[in-house]
């Protein structure tokens, strides 16, 4: 009888569990016709339509004239962003993606297209600020690993994402090469050493297929050799209180796996694996992965094309990023 009323109690809790997060989400997750007088909901707007921008540079055949809704956007939201706001670091970052859309299409000799002076016009005067030429892009030169030279700030400050890679030179990777990476990556720490998540590496048409479920890879996808998922396994967790573990021990592993990849000379890019209950189920059906493996982060990898371009993005001020509680 007690071990029925214990049972009874951990789905109790499991359900208040979920709706709790479900609630805590809702009230505070940032739509994009909502929270528009809030100062953080629109700063992570503005840093989303900034990277939007500066991420299409990075393509591997950018197209001219893309972006008028996301600009007309971020035009908006930075105008809001002024109104309640002292001009700061964010609204001129949000600004110098307006400011590096013109300088891509001249150095490119694209036209500019008919919408953009309009955007212009309202934030010309802010373009000579020099927190706006940290926006845009840049060629990658590559750093040779030395033992010598080498500190963490060094190394990883020199990993980008990278939208374009050498198809050709990347079929020299092979599964040793794989393996090592991934050896390396499992030093992560994890809850109680569980060491629960799992990489599934796909090529060929399986990773056409898994890309086609992944909403970041537009622009790029013919153009990426290998895609991993990083997973964890939900039946490694005892507690309706671990709910939340997949996802932070899962990340974890991700970023270690991606700086293996970097030791190894290899680049990334990290892709969102936000989709529906609905997609991320039909994917589930495909059989790849195992239906108690919670998809973390897509990473997509290979070798880079030569000189290839990578988005600015400028981080955030450390001293936005942190509180000392005494």
């Amino acid at each position: 009888m007690i071990r029925k009323l214990k049972n009874i109690v951990k789905k109790i809790q499991l359900e208040m569990n979920f709706f709790y997060d479900y609630l805590l989400f809702k009230k505070y997750y940032t739509a994009e016709n909502k929270n528009k007088n809030n100062k953080d909901a629109l700063r992570s707007w503005i840093l989303q339509d900034k990277h939007r921008i500066e991420k299409a540079f990075s393509l591997p055949e950018p197209r001219p004239g893309f972006g008028q809704m996301v600009l007309n956007r971020l035009s908006d939201n930075l105008l809001a962003y002024n109104t309640i706001n002292n001009k700061d670091y964010i609204y001129y970052i949000g600004v110098g993606a307006i400011k590096s859309y013109e300088k891509f299409h001249l150095e490119n000799k694209f036209s500019i297209p008919q919408f953009y002076p309009q955007i212009k016009e309202k934030f010309s005067d802010d373009f000579s600020n020099r927190i706006c030429d940290m926006v845009g892009y840049r060629k990658i030169q590559k750093i040779e690993n030395s033992s010598e030279i080498f500190t963490f700030e060094s190394f990883s400050d020199a990993r980008k994402s990278c939208r374009n890679f050498d198809y050709d030179k990347s079929k020299e990777i092979n599964e040793e090469l794989i393996f090592s990476v991934i050896d390396n990556a499992k030093n992560t720490p994890s809850v109680c050493n569980r060491q629960h998540w799992h990489v599934h590496v796909f090529s060929g048409e399986k990773k056409n297929s898994v890309l086609s479920f992944q909403n970041g890879n537009t622009g790029f996808t013919d153009n990426i050799p290998f895609v991993a998922l990083i997973t964890s396994d939900l039946s490694a967790f005892y507690t309706v209180d671990e709910r939340n573990q997949p996802f932070t021990d899962g990340g974890m592993f991700a970023m270690n796996f991606m700086y293996s990849l970097q030791a190894k000379g290899l680049s990334s890019c990290a892709l969102n694996w936000c989709t529906s209950f609905y997609h991320d189920n039909k994917f589930h059906k495909l059989g790849y992965i195992p239906a108690n493996h919670r998809i973390v982060v897509a990473i997509a990898f290979g070798i880079e094309s030569d000189n290839y371009i990578t988005a600015n993005s400028p981080r955030l001020e450390t001293s936005s990023l942190y509180t000392i509680h005494k």
